[in-house]
């Protein structure tokens, strides 16, 4: 496994049915699949292991950041992949999901198949997104993205939490404690890799065997509905839709409806 390489690793609670890889999206680090889905998977028997890619969260190299790209990340679940004892089920979200096609179409073999969550489809997401985020949440809430893109908000500063822009990630409430505890733990993200999202990042091959399941937010307001729809047309599947959730399914209100619907899939497999 590559050196300074944070991994959380839960052990399963239940008789054992397979290992489960989640790979974390932008601005995020494994703390984020902490909450729920972790301890959900593992008590229903799932070996479950949660890097943070490098340059998050406790991983080291958060001063290159800018500097490493999508081929970079994908590198790091190689790394992970190449210590587990079995191929595990990848669950990649936002940014991780599309490392998550990039190792499922580059290496099939890998992996016994893959849930793509709040996914750009592999051809990238488009500069039509970004005119999309603009007309919904208008100047200022793509002033607040852009802090946090570039690292400025401050966690310890009371405005930041009040200027958060939630809506982007969440269609549920948040507690204020919730609020506070998001806001201090998300963080900058790769320019580089931001710029490579807008493109084609993986070609899904004609003959592609692994069972995929592509999974969104209703209210996804960063990745809407349609890319979640295109992403599942690529992997010739119907996509998904959470009810109750935004961008980030694993913490919104509907959660647990995408953690059930996700072990439907895994018990077919």
């Amino acid at each position: 496994m590559r050196a300074g390489l944070e991994v959380v690793t839960v052990e399963p609670q239940a008789p054992r049915r397979g290992t489960l890889l989640f790979v974390h999206g932008g601005y995020h680090g494994a703390w984020c699949w902490e909450e729920n889905f972790l301890p959900y998977f593992a008590a229903r028997g799932y070996h479950c292991v949660a890097p943070s890619l490098r340059g998050h969260a406790g991983s080291a190299g958060f001063e290159k950041l800018n500097s490493f790209g999508l081929r970079d990340f994908t590198d790091d679940v190689r790394s992970v992949l190449s210590d587990l004892p079995e191929p595990p089920v990848l669950i990649g979200h936002s940014m991780g999901a599309a490392v998550t096609q990039r190792i499922l179409t580059g290496e099939p073999d890998a992996v016994r198949g893959a849930v793509l969550m709040s996914a750009p489809p592999p051809t990238g997401i488009g500069a039509g997104v970004g005119l999309g985020w603009l007309r919904a949440g208008g100047w200022s809430v793509m002033w607040q993205l852009w802090r946090l893109h570039q690292g400025r908000l401050r966690a310890a500063d009371e405005a930041a939490v009040e200027s958060f822009p939630f809506s982007a990630f969440f269609h549920g409430a948040r507690t204020e404690q919730q609020r506070r505890d998001y806001v201090r733990q998300v963080q900058k993200e790769s320019s580089r890799a931001g710029k490579e999202l807008s493109r084609r990042f993986a070609r899904v091959p004609a003959d592609l065997s692994a069972p995929v399941l592509v999974l969104g937010g209703e209210h996804d307001w960063l990745f809407p509905p349609q890319l979640t729809r295109q992403t599942a047309q690529a992997y010739r599947t119907d996509a998904v839709l959470i009810p109750d959730s935004g961008h980030m399914v694993m913490l919104d209100t509907g959660w647990r409806r995408a953690a059930e619907r996700i072990e439907e899939f895994l018990g077919g497999l």
